[in-house]
């Protein structure tokens, strides 16, 4: 996959550049066997709209009025 392609790691669909959602984590001592590794995922709206619904709290959204 080229480097300038985003694909959701949920779905595999290509992705706008400027619509999807970008998680990071760099795991740290006392992990469940995940100690110093970095795992990266990308997911497509649709992806991120199904995987919050099994949240037993639903993610805080705060209204944003002026959009870049």
């Amino acid at each position: 996959m080229e480097n300038n392609k985003i694909v959701c790691h949920c779905c595999g669909n290509l992705i706008e550049k400027e619509d999807f959602l970008s998680i990071e984590k760099v795991w740290g001592y006392f992990s469940r066997g995940k100690d110093g590794q970095k795992h990266q995922f990308n997911l497509c709206e649709a992806c991120y709209d199904r995987w919050i619904q099994g949240f037993k709290y639903a993610p805080d959204v705060t209204e944003i009025t002026e959009l870049m």
